[in-house]
């Protein structure tokens, strides 16, 4: 499957494409390093719910867009439920896209269905060990979970502002972004306007990529001034 995904993430203004299943499974996926499993799948599963509604409301989707300011996803409903998802700059080729799909989804399927009809391998059960008298371990204390960053009424507005920056270079995928780095962030000190470089470093690395990266540090610079 992944070189089936790679044909459309190889057309003009595609950013990438995913494919999620009815049980909540991310089947393929050729998208960028910014794109954790977890938030494909939170996508996935969005997108997947909105399909859902649609159908109660009896509605018969065959193409489905959602446009934002620096981004447009394209859905394909597939057999047994399952979605391609495709992420594009706002101006791409649209006709192309659904052209492709339209040659792909059938081969996508197959996949698909190959994966889910070939067994695992058997597992050997491992042989029943002898009973021991050693002495149990003591299981380790609980470990307290870390608490959510504390954010200030002060600095509340300016990382906002520079999640709308964010968002401007990385599209809707930059609100978990923002918290899970804001996180990280904090593990290092003090949340102050001081620290804020340290942020945005965080956050170039989480972006991996250096047209966007530079695009995010313009608007960056503008929120510190």
């Amino acid at each position: 499957m992944d070189s089936l995904l790679q044909e459309i993430t190889m057309l003009p203004g595609v950013l990438g494409c995913f494919v999620y299943t009815s049980d909540q499974q991310i089947a393929g996926s050729k998208m960028p390093p910014i794109f954790k499993e977890n938030s494909i799948k939170t996508i996935g599963s969005l997108l997947a719910r909105t399909v859902q509604m649609g159908h109660m409301a009896q509605l018969d989707f065959s193409t489905i867009e959602f446009k934002f300011n620096e981004s447009m996803l394209i859905i394909n409903p597939m057999a047994k439920a399952a979605l391609l998802v495709i992420i594009c700059e706002p101006g791409a080729n649209k006709s192309l896209i659904a052209m492709t799909m339209g040659m792909l989804i059938g081969d996508i399927e197959t996949s698909m269905a190959k994966s889910i009809m070939t067994p695992s391998a058997p597992q050997t059960a491992a042989p029943p060990q002898p009973a021991s008298a050693a002495p149990q371990s003591t299981p380790p204390p609980p470990q307290t979970p870390p608490k959510e960053a504390e954010i200030g009424a002060d600095m509340a507005p300016i990382l906002e502002q520079i999640k709308d920056s964010l968002a401007m270079a990385i599209g809707p995928i930059a609100g978990p972004v923002m918290k899970d780095t804001i996180e990280l962030w904090a593990q290092q000190g003090a949340i102050s306007k001081d620290t804020l470089p340290a942020l945005a470093e965080l956050l170039c690395k989480e972006i991996n990529d250096y047209e966007l990266e530079k695009e995010f540090m313009e608007e960056f610079t503008k929120v510190i001034a």
